[in-house]
């Protein structure tokens, strides 16, 4: 039988959840800052034009209030989401270990206590992202597993094994 090259277990706990959130929506889009100012800028130009002239000061501080609104709407949008997956969650899916195992050739991930068990080739994957805290392995666009950088023994070992596999799916955001 295989042995698996690397054995992870993590956890996932509700403020993990939450930066995930955070970062999946500020850190994998990178459209979306640039987009917000720009979405700031031209309600910001509307706002600030008197009569036929540009008002420069009342411009600016528009922009950056108007900026400052749109952000604070999508952190809110992240907040109620984090909210409602934790008041729905039935399964006790936080703090439950998953046990990763990779091999050569596919990860196979299990938790005892919710009775799962999955095994996918490297290819299957959408996409993996490394973050500050985390391994962040997309099934697809929606459907992420975490894995916490602080439960991998051999960071160094690890992040130089996936990253061979993932090659040009793997991305440090």
């Amino acid at each position: 039988m295989e042995e698996a090259r690397i054995i992870v277990n993590t956890t996932m706990s509700k403020e993990d959840y939450r930066k995930f959130l955070y970062t999946a929506t500020f850190r994998r889009n990178k459209a979306l800052i640039p987009l917000l100012l720009l979405i700031s800028l031209i309600g910001s130009f509307i706002i600030s034009l008197d009569g036929s002239r540009l008002n420069i000061p009342m411009l600016l501080l528009s922009w950056i209030l108007l900026f400052l609104l749109a952000v604070a709407a999508v952190m809110f949008k992240v907040e109620r989401k984090n909210a409602r997956r934790i008041k729905t969650d039935k399964t006790g899916s936080f703090d439950s270990t998953n046990t990763l195992k990779f091999y050569e050739d596919r990860i196979v991930f299990e938790n005892k206590e919710l009775k799962s068990y999955g095994e996918l080739k490297y290819d299957q994957f959408f996409t993996l992202l490394e973050s500050k805290d985390y391994f962040i392995f997309y099934l697809n666009m929606n459907q992420a597993s975490l894995v916490r950088k602080k439960d991998i023994e051999n960071l160094p070992e690890f992040k130089e094994f996936i990253v061979e596999k993932f090659g040009d799916k793997y991305r440090k955001v």
